[in-house]
């Protein structure tokens, strides 16, 4: 959004982390970094308020996950309040509700209700923006009138093929919580390494708030296990290398909530991915015209298979990474920013198209 050189100024509204205030940058943009509310807090909508008063916009674009604003339904209501609050109080909202595919207005479950009627509070509030085709059109029919809009993720980098590192390497990157399948991936690892004895296991991403200890739960029960490298949390500067240094990308999850930046970075640095075969994970690829390896979710032998077959085929590698290289351009970053800046023109909300915007011209 900075280098369309349309905007003068963004204050981002965020959690505190430490004890730094205000950050400016310099350059023709301004960008405020205002830490304002803790994660977690019941009183974290009220200073989310407190924190979109100081930063002056009234156009505000919302980043919304469930899980965002801490492990805590309590502070999860307080943001949902204090948004509220705001929309009554003037400011116009675009929310881009990041776990759409968890929605589903006739499941009968007690969680599905809760999430469909804390998402129908969130269509009271602004343009909802969701970045699968297939959710949008699938909530448009649930919430007849609701303005909801289709803007794909995208991917966070120009596209460019990174070589094959000299030796065969895994790589499952990401958020680590029990549902994204790493003990699966781990067994799989073991049947793969008495094929490939020098093939490595690279496990990169910082821990889910919600699953506090995980990660040095798994730790601790493959300690003993060759050939695997755990690296913690990653920076955007180291993300890049990590990919360069591994052959393939790994998704065995169990459940998606969204559509996966991982697939969007694999294909955007040429690795191809093997993945569970879950609705919103090919959607993502689907939609933005990738291929892939697709698997059924929480089957090791499968999985082992599946990667084996890709790491013997240098060919077939070839032929994923340019065709997805080729795919990935039409859905570069600047084009999702320029769908963006669109609905975040100063107009009211009801007055935008409720339909989804036809990728083609993104």
């Amino acid at each position: 959004m900075a280098q369309t050189g349309r905007l003068s100024r963004i204050a981002i509204v965020t959690e505190i982390h430490d004890k730094r205030g205000k950050e400016h940058e310099g350059g023709s943009l301004r960008l405020e970094i205002h830490r304002i509310w803790r994660g977690g807090h019941p009183a974290a909508g009220l200073q989310l308020l407190r924190g979109l008063k100081r930063a002056g916009p009234r156009n505000v674009w919302v980043n919304f996950s469930f899980g965002a604003f801490g492990a805590s339904p309590v502070a999860l209501i307080s943001i949902l309040i204090g948004l509220t609050l705001a929309a009554r109080q003037g400011w116009t909202m675009r929310i881009t509700a990041h776990e759409a595919s968890l929605i589903d207005p006739h499941a009968m479950e007690p969680a599905s209700r809760i999430l469909s009627a804390l998402f129908r509070w969130l269509t009271h509030l602004g343009l909802i923006v969701v970045p699968l085709r297939a959710d949008a059109e699938r909530l448009q029919d649930c919430f007849p009138g609701a303005p909801i809009v289709h803007i794909p993720h995208g991917s966070f980098y120009p596209p460019h093929a990174l070589p094959e590192p000299e030796n065969p390497g895994l790589l499952f990157f990401g958020v680590m919580a029990p549902y994204k399948g790493l003990a699966i991936l781990l067994e799989a690892f073991q049947m793969l390494r008495a094929r490939h004895p020098t093939l490595t296991l690279e496990i990169a991403g910082a821990e889910h708030p919600r699953f506090p200890g995980y990660i040095n739960r798994l730790q601790a029960a493959y300690a003993h296990r060759h050939g695997i490298r755990w690296q913690g949390p990653v920076s955007e500067e180291e993300a890049e290398r990590i990919f360069a240094r591994n052959t393939l990308v790994l998704l065995p999850y169990l459940q998606a909530t969204g559509p996966s930046s991982v697939i969007y970075r694999a294909a955007a640095w040429g690795r191809p991915i093997v993945s569970s075969d879950l609705p919103a994970l090919r959607a993502t690829a689907d939609e933005a015209g990738l291929v892939g390896n697709w698997v059924p979710p929480g089957d090791p032998e499968a999985l082992a298979q599946a990667i084996d077959s890709m790491l013997r085929e240098a060919s077939r590698r070839e032929q994923q990474r340019q065709r997805n290289l080729q795919a990935i351009a039409s859905c570069t970053m600047d084009r999702i920013a320029e769908a963006y800046l669109r609905i975040l023109e100063p107009l009211p909300v009801r007055s935008a198209v409720p339909q989804p915007l036809p990728q083609e011209n993104l």
